[in-house]
């Protein structure tokens, strides 16, 4: 019994231990919501108590691992204790925590999207009732719009009715002038009669007045009348020697315009060399995913768009200049046109009077003054002992209407210049013509004062028309020709390049001839060389018998084209006229590339004078500059073989396709290192890979003499020119002895169809698009000579030779450098070197125009004028969408 007793005290102790032991570590847990920690306890408690069990241990131990199971999944986890190695398994709760957890997260984030879209959702909407409010707009806008259309529909019904209307009434009231007409024709045709009985009746009555006058005369003296023919001499030589004065005048100041025209033309031309320099000297790429590429774009743009502001501002001071070059003219026309009136009115009396007198003159001074340069009067003495007819004439008062240059009109506009009023002042001046306000005519004092009307806003001055009468004119000059000598008398020592307003107009010559009898216009500096060149057939130098033409024909094809000509020259220095033949060559090269057959087919003249036409824009300077450039062909023709090699392509002694042809041969002669004469040897096998050794030895031996044993690229170069011009060409010979195989209808000719079977067999690799394009230019400009459809086949052997060069020039560039150098290794001797080493051919080398350097300034140009067009395009695009809102 006591036994019992202590084993259940010592058991409650045990178990009051066990209980004090769990509280303690559930306080110091801390946390009394389930957890991971809080699981292991209690199972640590259980196992802790299952020992004191007793009978029930074994069914407890049970329960403890069913409840185990239940508590704990299949996932491990460590403990959180650091002290501690153990792992465990996750209790369900803890899991259920974390799915929860994760979900919770997922929603939060599905939430946070939600707010997104719905703000999106919400500006989508925003939009979507702003486009319906500017549909809406819209709507409005056509439906104004359709009732606008309505309107001018409206509108233009009117109109039309307003114009069949018109036209009626047009038709009655050209009835009614045709009746009115009729009317005066017969009323013409009756006084026509009236005038020719009264004429019938005075000439019958004069016999008889001139009987009556006769008898008076003989008995009646009055000393009067010889005073009165005194008296007028001072006028009649006062009036002559004013207009003389003035046409002078007139005639330096068109030489100083035409100098500051020249001015012009030289500083954009300067400008012009600069634009070129600075858009070459651009690296340009035409890919265009290049970086650079956009920022070339936006350089090229810049350049171009300083072109456009220089170009503009040339344009303008043109059209000023001309302007006031036409007011002189008229001026000056107007002056010989009154010096001619004045002659006229003159020379009637002048005859009789000489009758008179050679009648009453004894027979021995008849015959003095009959001989060749005697008895003799300059037209300038003519009137100072005639008559004048206008009694009351007075030599200080101005009735010439060309000074009504210096009048003007004047008319006001109270609504800010939509109508405009005459000033009360405004009276008619007979001698301008019309209305004015103040002219050279009528100004009484120092000062003019007018009185501005009520509420006036504008002011317009007007200068009054300059009235001429045309038909006089023309009509006293065809019957005074002879009175101041026939033009051709006069003409014959005047040059192309001594009149602007041109040879071919017979009143212009006869104004200068009767000015240039009088001494008072003087026509500039004649350029002799142009002159002698333009009247003679000499052959230039160096022709063979296949230059055929001269260096006139040029001046004979500008005479053809324009009457303009040159009376101040601007003599060309030659390094601008060789840049200008550079930037010619390169629009060549860039139609044969990017030319369309729409466009047509041209010479090289004609070529020539639309690349001017478009470099100067305007008509009247675009054939100044091209004969400025004619001129400088002229005068450096024997100087360099670049332009005489232009010269002759101009004139048709060569085919255009000649230039190509040296380009292209420059350009292999660029890419040779010259040291020795007898690289020239090994150059020419490359180049004429046809021609045998003999003929290589001559072409050497050649070279040798031409050169002085000196070697350079400008020489060589000079050399082949040379050949070219002496038609001693070995591809161009070639050419044509194997084009004269061909059967043609005509020896020495062929149409294109016979020439493209001919190419087609000697160069089966040639661009057709080319071909075509040279045909048809070659046959432009052999048509001067009565030539069409048909080309010689000189020329034809000219083109076949460029082509043929031009199908193996990218071999020849590649590999002509290694080959002379190799060449020269293989004969390298104790020979010395005879490469020239002067400064002047160490520069010279450099001036060498290759066909890679025009081909340059053919891409920048064409690149500069894309831009230009796409922003002209890009303008008128705004403009329209500005127009239409």
């Amino acid at each position: 019994m006591d036994t019992t007793l202590a084993l259940r005290a010592s058991t409650a102790r045990e178990g009051m231990s066990l209980v004090n032991k769990y509280e303690a570590l559930l306080i110091e847990q801390g946390s009394p919501k389930p957890s991971q920690d809080r699981a292991l306890l209690v199972f640590q408690a259980l196992d802790d108590l299952l020992p004191h069990l007793g009978v029930f241990t074994k069914v407890m131990k049970l329960i403890r691992d069913d409840l185990y199971d239940a508590v704990y999944s299949n996932n491990f986890t460590s403990s959180k204790d650091a002290e501690s190695s153990f792992i465990q398994r996750v209790p369900h709760f803890s899991l259920v925590q974390q799915v929860y957890k994760e979900r919770h997260e997922a929603a939060d984030e599905l939430r946070e999207q939600l707010e997104v879209v719905k703000e999106k959702l919400f500006n989508k909407h925003k939009l979507y009732e702003g486009a319906q409010d500017n549909i809406s707009e819209l709507k409005n806008e056509i439906e104004e719009l359709k009732q606008t259309v309505a309107n001018l529909e409206d509108e233009v019904e009117d109109k039309n009715a307003d114009i069949k209307r018109l036209e009626t009434t047009m038709g009655d009231e050209k009835e009614k002038a045709n009746m009115e007409k009729h009317g005066l024709n017969c009323d013409i045709a009756d006084l026509k009669e009236d005038l020719r009985e009264a004429k019938e009746q005075i000439a019958f009555l004069s016999k008889y007045k001139e009987g009556y006058d006769n008898l008076e005369k003989a008995f009646t003296f009055n000393p009067s009348v010889e005073d009165s023919e005194t008296s007028k001499k001072p006028v009649i030589a006062t009036r002559r020697a004013h207009l003389i004065n003035n046409i002078d005048a007139a005639s330096k100041l068109e030489e100083q315009l035409l100098t500051v025209e020249n001015a012009i033309i030289d500083e954009f031309d300067k400008f012009l060399e600069e634009h070129k320099q600075e858009l070459v000297g651009l690296q340009l790429t035409d890919n265009t995913n290049d970086k650079m590429y956009y920022r070339q774009e936006h350089e090229v743009e810049r350049v171009d768009q300083d072109l456009w502001v220089m170009q503009e501002r040339f344009k303008k001071s043109v059209d000023d200049l001309n302007t006031e070059l036409e007011l002189i003219r008229q001026h000056k026309k107007m002056l010989l046109e009154q010096l001619q009136l004045l002659e006229e009115s003159i020379k009637p009396e002048e005859e009789g009077d000489d009758m008179e007198e050679e009648a009453n003159k004894p027979e021995t001074t008849k015959q003095k003054e009959s001989r060749p340069g005697t008895g003799q009067e300059s037209v300038l003495s003519a009137g100072l002992v005639d008559e004048e007819k206008d009694d009351g004439a007075d030599p200080f008062i101005p009735h010439e209407r060309i000074f009504s240059k210096y009048a003007a009109m004047m008319y006001s506009s109270s609504n800010k210049g939509k109508n405009w009023h005459e000033f009360q002042a405004a009276k008619f001046c007979p001698s301008c013509g019309e209305k004015t306000i103040f002219c050279p005519h009528k100004i009484p004092t120092d000062e003019v004062v007018l009185k501005l009307p009520h509420n006036c806003t504008h002011i317009k001055i007007t200068r009054p028309k300059v009235r001429i009468n045309q038909e006089l004119i023309e009509e006293i000059l065809n019957r005074q020709e002879d009175f101041i000598g026939t033009p051709a008398s006069i003409g014959a020592s005047q040059s192309p390049a001594d009149s602007r307003e041109g040879s071919a107009s017979p009143k212009m010559t006869r104004f200068r001839a009767m000015a240039s009898m009088m001494g008072k216009i003087e026509a500039g500096r004649r350029n002799e060389l142009l002159a002698s060149l333009s009247t003679t057939r000499t052959p230039t130098p160096g022709s063979e018998a296949h230059m055929t033409n001269t260096i006139s024909k040029l001046w004979d094809d500008y005479k053809d084209r324009t009457q303009i000509e040159r009376i101040i020259p601007l003599p060309m220095a030659l390094d601008r006229a060789v840049s200008l033949i550079q930037q010619f060559y390169s629009f060549v090269l860039w139609q044969d590339e990017a030319g369309s057959e729409e466009e047509g087919y041209f010479s090289i003249l004609d070529n020539l004078y639309y690349f001017m036409s478009e470099r100067y824009m305007k008509e009247d300077i675009t054939y100044l500059t091209t004969h400025d450039l004619l001129s400088a062909i002229v005068d450096n023709l024997n100087s360099d073989k670049t332009i005489q090699i232009f010269g002759h392509t101009l004139i048709g002694n060569l085919d255009a396709s000649c230039i190509r042809y040296v380009l292209l041969i420059a350009d292999f002669v660029s890419l040779v290192d010259w040291e020795e004469v007898e690289d020239f040897r090994a150059f020419a096998s490359i180049v004429f890979p046809f021609l045998q050794e003999d003929d290589l030895e001559t072409l050497h031996m050649g070279y040798t003499s031409f050169s002085e044993n000196k070697i350079s690229k400008k020489r060589v170069l000079d050399f082949l020119m040379y050949i070219i011009l002496k038609y001693r060409e070995p591809r161009f010979q070639d050419m044509e002895n194997r084009l004269l195989a061909f059967p043609a209808r005509e020896h020495g000719q062929m149409t294109e169809h016979e020439f493209n079977e001919a190419v087609e067999n000697l160069v089966p690799l040639h661009s057709e698009k080319l071909r075509k394009r040279l045909f048809w230019e070659a046959e432009a400009h052999v048509q001067m000579d009565d030539m069409h459809d048909v080309v010689p086949v000189m020329r034809l052997a000219q083109i076949s030779s460029y082509l043929a060069l031009l199908q193996i020039a990218q071999i020849i560039r590649q590999t002509v450098a290694d080959k002379v150098k190799k060449a020269k290794i293989r004969t390298k001797g104790d020979r010395a070197p005879t490469k020239v080493q002067s400064e002047a051919e160490k520069a010279a080398e450099n001036q060498i125009t290759t066909y890679s350097d025009i081909r340059k300034i053919a891409v920048s140009v064409a690149r500069r004028k894309a831009t230009r067009k796409r922003r002209e395009a890009e303008d008128a695009e705004m403009d329209d969408t500005q127009f239409y809102g």
